[in-house]
């Protein structure tokens, strides 16, 4: 009973070179469900297998079973979206990944043809950091309308991001009124520093806690009490400190 391990929910999301992938490491149990209980059971219908069969013969193996997964994965996008809040900017975030997703799939033998052509190495350092910082933005504009007040407020957000924005924000201290001060900023770096580094060990399949528990007792809960401490001098509470839920507290 108490061997039992929860099943890992989040996987180093933001090193994912698709937005495919990085659904398969974001939330996994939540896509999992979607996965079992809709994709495969929608992709699966005698309907949805006579269209493939079809399609086959007319545009060949590889988009022939594409139109069938298309419905599929626009009913899980759809739910996925629904699920998240009875909202127009939950259903766009929805329906954001799905066409992301879908054009991914649709170009893949296009893409394909291209990087062969230029010889571009999937493997390559620069172009694994490309695929990687050009994921993780479209999946923050995707973010910004999940967390806006409704869709109109999403998009003005995204005007204002594309078309306003200046690192003077950052040089003139404008960024310091929106409710953190330095202090906050550099622990906010330093977190971020660790977590990353973290990221990197975790992806390189090597098990923290496991590499933590096989260390010196004395070290192992020196290193246990360093970080409880760290949690209770650096953390945000106190007087004058306005709790924000986290992004998942309503669902």
């Amino acid at each position: 009973m108490f061997g039992v391990k929860l099943p890992e929910n989040f996987r180093q999301p933001f090193f994912s070179k698709t937005i495919s992938e990085f659904w398969t490491r974001w939330h996994i149990t939540l896509g999992a469900w979607f996965r079992d209980y809709i994709f495969y059971p929608v992709s699966l219908t005698d309907k949805c297998k006579k269209l493939t069969t079809k399609l086959r013969k007319k545009v060949g193996n590889f988009y022939g079973p594409l139109v069938a997964s298309a419905i599929a994965l626009f009913c899980v996008w759809s739910c996925n979206g629904i699920w998240h809040g009875s909202a127009w900017n939950f259903i766009f975030f929805g329906m954001y990944h799905f066409i992301l997703i879908l054009t991914g799939r649709i170009i893949e033998p296009l893409a394909g043809k291209v990087k062969n052509k230029l010889h571009i190495d999937n493997n390559n350092f620069i172009y694994t950091g490309f695929q990687i910082i050009r994921t993780t933005v479209l999946v923050f504009i995707g973010e910004l309308f999940f967390r806006a007040n409704g869709l109109k407020a999403g998009f003005a957000m995204f005007k204002e991001m594309t078309t306003n924005f200046s690192f003077n924000l950052i040089k003139d201290g404008t960024i310091l009124n929106l409710g953190i001060d330095k202090f906050d900023f550099r622990i906010v770096l330093i977190a971020t520093i660790v977590i990353f580094i973290v990221s990197i060990l975790k992806e390189k399949k090597i098990d923290i806690r496991e590499s933590i528990a096989k260390k010196n007792i004395v070290l192992r809960w020196a290193l246990y009490y360093s970080l409880i401490i760290s949690i209770l001098i650096f953390g945000a509470y106190g007087v004058e400190y306005t709790p924000v839920d986290p992004m998942y507290a309503q669902f």
